[in-house]
């Protein structure tokens, strides 16, 4: 995952809510493992990038079960999916080949159908952000001449921290 992909999860982070934050789990697995995918696994620079992706898809469905509550029986049925996910990405670390490729386009598309749910479900909740104190950030376009974006910051003076 690249350095601007990690901010903008981790703004994302700083505002959302329970269910959102949920949502922003399936978006950066969805992410890593694309990113293991795309990889074309010539160097062992790049073998080694697989493997941190698909590691870091199996270190956020271990997040996604730990958050389960089992007293609902969607739980159990989400905890069963999950398992099947992690089992896939084992064998996707252990080895690589076209198989473990189609292993991981599965868990990707368990992710994406499952992330769809969940968003809809984050539509209807509006809970506060669980994350208190966090800075405003307001993202605009510039007229410099690379043509990027900055990003403008308020309310940074007291967020509760004391140096």
């Amino acid at each position: 995952m690249k350095k601007d992909e990690i901010q903008t999860f981790s703004y994302r982070i700083s505002q959302a809510n329970k269910t959102q934050l949920i949502v922003i789990m399936y978006d950066m697995a969805i992410q890593y493992v694309s990113d293991a995918i795309e990889n074309n696994y010539e160097t062992q620079s790049e073998k080694d990038e697989y493997e941190s992706d698909v590691v870091q898809v199996k270190r956020v469905v271990d997040s996604l079960v730990t958050s389960l509550d089992m007293q609902y029986e969607v739980s159990v049925q989400l905890y069963n999916i999950y398992l099947v996910m992690q089992r896939y990405l084992v064998k996707a670390v252990a080895k690589k080949d076209k198989n473990t490729i189609m292993l991981l386009e599965s868990v990707k598309k368990m992710l994406e159908t499952m992330r769809k749910s969940f968003y809809e479900l984050s539509k209807q909740d509006d809970s506060e952000p669980l994350m208190k104190n966090t800075q405003q950030v307001y993202a605009g376009f510039t007229y410099s001449n690379d043509g990027g974006s900055n990003e403008y910051s308020k309310g940074y003076e007291n967020r509760g921290y004391k140096v």
